[in-house]
């Protein structure tokens, strides 16, 4: 009995941890997703302004 109860607190604390784990996980991705985002936003701002310096000087 003392085995069962045992190993009963052993599967609910694995479980506890591993949902923990997963969670944690999956917020540090929908993070990493939105900085590459944001960071992909900047960069196209940046090669839209190289793009219209380019027109500028091919106009000149």
């Amino acid at each position: 009995m003392k085995n069962y109860l045992f190993l009963s607190l052993f599967i609910l604390f694995f479980q506890g941890c591993s949902s923990k784990i997963q969670d944690s996980v999956t917020k540090s991705t929908i993070e990493d997703n939105t900085y590459l985002i944001e960071k992909l936003i900047q960069k196209e701002k940046e090669i839209n302004e190289l793009n219209k310096k380019l027109e500028e000087c091919e106009k000149n």
